[in-house]
């Protein structure tokens, strides 16, 4: 089969992020079974010189097509405040129809997100490809929240988008479209003549400082808590409306299946609109699935409870609800027990809370980040891992991490993370300390055996296996759909 694979960067490339590794690893699994693979990039790559969109072709173990001077800029942090462009640009209509002279006849489009592209490209291209399969897989919410997360002004799950209303208190600082090209056209030339940029670099290092100052600033906006009493800020609340109903109307007239990387990823896109019949659930492949038959499964506490957190600091991730809970410990509990936490200091008030903390504890361990190559010396000693992710994560890969390496995880109820193991008595409910408190008191007391965790084989699915599932859905029969049409009533409530 002849797949076009599409993210907003190249999958080696930085800033590809897990959807990045997933795609290199999901593009090498194509190939090695013989099939024709495109990767296609868009919303990354801005000319010093010319404005038009353009696109570069290249070869080597994969075709490469690379969109530059896209109308849209990915990722979509970058676009939040400007979806009126996603919504209405012809600037991309012209790319199915090189991509058809370029390769002819392509099997299945597999988008990993919309981010860098335009809906007029999707009906142009459903347009110039008929017979293909056109899929998309929901890593993120991205076409229901421009925001990307559901994740209201950093700090509570968005419940109610309030017909676009909420879109236009979400997001502080809303970046400027024209900085953020001019920005990345300076890197361009950075890259072209390193000798003769290295000229203006105490300037532009200046410029960025500044600029770093001003966006820091704008971020520490006031939190809105109504609404409708404040004035909006970006695009309008239509537009907003606009472009989830946009994207619902996507979904059910020029996709063929829209894949959830997990059950609650597809339950939480279909409770705001995403037809149902166009939802299946497809866990993604990993490497670590090699690590997992060959690890030993911690089934006991050994000496003692051994805590590990691996990942970010931020508040989606449950960072400052897993300090505030370790406070709340009863304090027979924390000093028996060690902590390990891999976490780029990114928020120095939430590392200093965590240092306050350090003498509840038999031991804290402390990592400024991980990586692939230290997380086994990181992890040396946890038996029970964390994912206390207070946003509806779509599938944790430092979940599958631990589990992985024999590791059980206590989860939140939200995201895909309680998936993998889909065991009542290691999922707390998210924000409740109570809840999570108790949990880990009761492990700590034995009252919950850490061999109940793998009581059934966890959903951890090699490439391999992941492939064959994806090759179920790109083969099905193509049934067309209407010409995209408009919904007549806009998408309310959630």
């Amino acid at each position: 089969m002849r797949i076009l694979l599409y993210n907003f960067v190249q999958p080696e490339e930085p800033g590809a992020g897990g959807v990045g590794v997933y795609l290199n690893n999901l593009a090498r699994t194509l190939v090695a079974h013989g099939h024709d693979v495109i990767s296609l990039s868009a919303g990354d790559r801005y000319s010093p010189t010319a404005r038009e969109p353009r696109v570069e072709f290249s070869e080597d173990a994969l075709h490469r097509a690379v969109i530059v001077n896209s109308p849209t800029i990915a990722p979509a942090a970058y676009s939040f405040g400007d979806p009126d462009t996603y919504l209405t640009s012809k600037g991309l209509d012209f790319v199915p129809a090189l991509l058809a002279e370029r390769y002819g006849a392509i099997d299945v489009f597999h988008f990993q997100n919309i981010e860098g592209l335009t809906k007029s490209f999707f009906v142009t291209l459903r347009a110039a490809f008929p017979d293909a399969r056109i899929i998309y897989s929901a890593h993120n919410y991205h076409p229901i929240c421009p925001r990307v997360s559901l994740w209201y002004q950093d700090r509570v799950l968005c419940t109610d988008y309030r017909d676009g209303l909420a879109c236009t208190m979400c997001l502080a600082p809303v970046f400027d479209p024209g900085y953020i090209r001019n920005r990345r056209r300076l890197t361009w030339l950075e890259k072209a003549y390193p000798r003769a940029m290295g000229l203006f670099t105490p300037a532009l290092a200046a410029v960025k400082r500044g600029r770093r100052a001003l966006m820091k600033r704008r971020g520490q906006a006031d939190v809105i808590e109504n609404p409708e009493a404040a004035t909006p800020t970006g695009a309008s609340s239509a537009s907003y409306a606009d472009f989830r109903r946009s994207n619902i109307a996507l979904f059910a007239d020029v996709f063929d299946q829209v894949l959830a990387v997990s059950k609650r990823t597809g339950q939480v896109i279909v409770d705001r609109g995403v037809p149902a019949d166009k939802v299946a659930v497809s866990y993604i492949g990993t490497a670590h699935k090699a690590t997992y038959l060959s690890s030993t499964k911690i089934t006991d506490l050994g000496d003692a409870l051994h805590l590990g957190y691996i990942g970010y600091m931020g508040t989606d991730k449950g960072f400052g609800f897993l300090l505030e809970s370790l406070e709340k410990l009863p304090a027979e509990v924390a000093s028996a027990m060690t902590v390990t936490i891999a976490a780029r200091n990114t928020f120095p008030e939430r590392h200093a809370r965590m240092e306050r903390l350090r003498g509840r504890f038999k031991a804290l361990r402390y990592f400024d980040g991980y990586t692939h190559a230290n997380l086994d010396q990181v992890l040396a000693g946890v038996n029970v891992g964390l994912i206390p992710v207070l946003w509806e994560d779509n599938l944790p890969q430092t979940a599958i991490e631990l589990v992985s390496r024999g590791i059980p995880v206590l989860t939140s109820d939200r995201g895909g993370a309680q998936e993998i193991a889909e065991n009542d008595r290691f999922i707390f409910r998210a924000g409740d300390h109570d809840d999570f408190v108790d949990r880990i008191a009761r492990i700590s007391r034995r009252e919950i055996a850490l061999g109940e965790f793998w009581q059934r084989d966890l959903r951890v699915f090699s490439m391999d296996e992941h492939v064959a599932d994806l090759m179920h859905h790109y083969r099905q029969p193509h049934v067309a759909g209407h010409l995209l049409v408009e919904p007549e009533d806009a998408t309310g409530g959630l």
